[in-house]
């Protein structure tokens, strides 16, 4: 585990004492059914930054696997500007 999944870890942990009650945090990455157990309680808490929380250590973990949105199929266009054609300036006192 790097130094990034630590902090992120020790993160969930410390917000998750504040609702939850304590937690664990090697028997979080070693139990299983631990750590079903808590994230379990996070989702029916619903405290959002929370639930972040758990879905980040969850995808560290492997538990669950992170996904990325796919691309539309359908071909974009981009809209281009009108061209203006640029006209001489002719009310000054030298035109």
């Amino acid at each position: 585990m790097d130094n990034n999944g630590l902090v992120l870890l020790s993160k969930f942990s410390v917000s998750a004492r504040k609702i939850i009650g304590s937690v664990n945090p090697a028997k979080l990455i070693k139990d299983s059914e631990y750590s079903a157990e808590i994230f379990q309680k996070v989702f029916e808490l619903g405290d959002e930054e929370l639930i972040m929380l758990s879905l980040e250590v969850q995808a560290m973990l492997g538990l669950i696997t992170a996904t990325t949105p796919v691309a539309s199929t359908t071909k974009v266009t981009p809209i281009k500007p009108v061209e203006v054609e640029e006209k001489k300036y002719m009310y000054g006192a030298r035109s």
